[in-house]
């Protein structure tokens, strides 16, 4: 009995690409428990969350004055129902708009994260900065705050 051997050519060959293709796709959004697979990053979007994170900072305090040399210190809690994604904590020269400091996070899950953060500021004059910390959730909700400080030489 002799055996027979699939050969693909031209055409066959060219659809059957397209169609691993197509279920190579298939494959892996079913896999992300029901969410949206977004263009630009495989972050996986959860519809049903309509809750944004919530920040806590706890300091710096607003209008905080802090001398050149001397660190800053952020702390905080940020949390949200259903797990965070992703965020920033910066610290911005405001009169320049230079961002002095961009810590980025990717947290993928989490319900609370509690951060510490340190920036020791070099000014010549006196200078108003803004911590800004903004998170993102897996429903795609962001919250932002942001504290204003000045630095003294």
């Amino acid at each position: 009995m002799k055996k027979k051997i699939c050969r693909f050519t031209g055409m066959k060959k060219l659809s059957f690409s397209i169609l691993l293709c197509i279920v190579t796709v298939l494959t892996f959004e079913s896999c992300s428990k029901g969410g949206v697979v977004t263009d630009d990053s495989p972050h996986v979007v959860t519809p049903e969350d309509n809750t944004p994170p919530e920040i806590f900072v706890f300091t710096p305090t607003a209008n905080q004055v802090f001398s050149s040399g001397n660190v800053i210190n952020m702390t905080g809690r940020i949390t949200d129902d259903l797990g965070l994604y992703r965020g920033t904590i910066k610290v911005i020269n405001d009169g320049t708009g230079i961002v002095l400091m961009n810590q980025a996070y990717e947290i993928h899950g989490q319900k609370l994260y509690n951060f510490n953060l340190n920036y020791t500021p070099s000014v010549a004059a006196a200078s108003d900065y803004t911590v800004t910390v903004s998170f993102e959730d897996h429903g795609a909700n962001t919250t932002t705050k942001s504290v204003s400080v000045k630095v003294n030489p």
